[in-house]
């Protein structure tokens, strides 16, 4: 599972979150066709990963939605 959010803001078009054994990524695309994130921040958890998209992009709950798994990292 992956959640992703659409930010929409300079630097920062969407934001995705994805599981991995190391924990969890937050992934950053600068724009709405970048393939491959700009930017990558390892949290511990699924919890720590939304409170950092929380206090750094501005993503609150109601702004994720499921998507498949996008393997950026693996």
């Amino acid at each position: 599972m992956a959640l992703e959010a659409i930010v929409n803001r300079k630097d920062v078009y969407r934001v995705v979150l994805e599981e991995y054994p190391e924990g969890v990524y937050v992934l950053v695309f600068d724009t709405p066709d970048s393939r491959w994130p700009c930017q990558d921040h390892l949290q511990n958890d699924w919890a720590m990963a939304k409170r950092s998209a929380l206090q750094d992009y501005g993503i609150t709950e109601d702004m994720w939605k499921e998507i498949p798994d996008t393997r950026f990292n693996g």
